[in-house]
């Protein structure tokens, strides 16, 4: 990668990360057998760090999982909706850093999670994994898919992302 691809994944991380924990999702863009969009909000979503690759775990969506099989191409879009973010960025007329960002990309086939998969994921909820709704909502991250990424691109906000 060269030194501004670098910098935009390391951004794409850094949202990815923010996103899922500002908001628990990601919006994942699909296409519907029709070729009419679709939408899911995937909470799941690990970046690599050394490559333009991600995984999610393929467990709570069987649309998003049947329109990936016919059509494996993706966008997803990634917003860290923290109220400390907004509301610095409303107090002094601008976002200090993107707030968010969109990756395009194409999804493999399912496989079975890792135990690191499954490791990491739970390090980036954290404490939540614990409580009775964690443990409800993510009780099965058997399996997983891989995504790889062609482009990252950062949502802009009219004159507050000014970057």
């Amino acid at each position: 990668m060269t030194g501004r691809e670098d910098a935009d994944w390391e951004l794409a991380r850094s949202v990815v990360r923010r996103a899922v924990r500002s908001s628990f999702h990601c919006a994942v863009g699909s296409r519907n057998p029709d070729g009419s969009p679709h939408v899911t909000p995937i909470g799941s979503l690990l970046l690599e760090k050394d490559s333009r690759t991600g995984i999610y775990f393929d467990v709570f969506n069987a649309r998003l999982a049947r329109n990936v099989a016919a059509d494996p191409r993706v966008t997803i879009l990634a917003v860290d909706t923290g109220t400390p973010l907004f509301l610095r960025a409303l107090l002094r007329g601008r976002f200090d850093r993107p707030p968010g960002v969109q990756l395009t990309g194409t999804v493999g086939a399912p496989r079975p999670a890792e135990p690191e998969d499954v490791r990491r994921f739970r390090a980036v909820v954290g404490p939540l994994y614990r409580l009775p709704g964690g443990r409800a909502m993510w009780s099965d991250l058997s399996r997983v898919r891989d995504v790889r990424f062609d482009s990252v691109r950062r949502i802009r906000l009219g004159a507050m992302t000014a970057f």
